[in-house]
């Protein structure tokens, strides 16, 4: 257990590194977030025991790089991850396409809501990055998903 944890916090870090740093270098509007697809791998191969404390520590990080309101970042992913974990039981959430569009919507969602509660209009963003960020976003979540299920087949064996 303590290495998965140990793993996953060492790709947070990369993460965090990428969202932060290299994706506003290529173009400054765009905002990706791999975060995500980490989430729903976590819901599809950890235990909530695993996956939900890991999801409070991990956005707590990304709190202290984001510049976003103080608890407001970690209240959205703990929201992101209650609700997956609760469509678990509806959707069959190993399927790639399905990962995808729940990654796409989830950010679209979690970004609005930040957008709505700093800017008030989402009407004033660039919604071209927006969406194209939510396409990448998506397009990630399957990968981020798969890493997860390749680390924890690794430490099981």
């Amino acid at each position: 257990m303590w290495k998965l944890q140990i793993s996953l916090f060492g790709i947070l870090f990369v993460v965090i590194f990428v969202e932060a740093t290299v994706i506003p270098h290529l173009w400054s509007p765009l905002r990706v977030d791999l975060f995500i697809g980490m989430i729903i791998g976590l819901i599809i191969h950890t235990p909530y025991s695993q996956g939900f404390p890991f999801v409070i520590l991990a956005s707590l990080f990304l709190q202290a790089f984001s510049g976003a309101r103080l608890g407001y970042l970690p209240l959205l992913y703990v929201f992101t991850y209650l609700c997956i974990d609760l469509l678990k039981n509806i959707v069959y959430l190993e399927n790639v396409f399905t990962q995808l569009t729940i990654g796409f919507l989830f950010f679209l969602v979690t970004t609005t809501a930040v957008v709505a509660s700093v800017q008030g209009s989402i009407i004033d963003t660039n919604l071209g990055a927006l969406l194209f960020g939510a396409v990448l976003t998506g397009s990630m979540s399957p990968i981020m998903a798969t890493l997860v299920r390749h680390l924890k087949s690794t430490y099981e064996s």
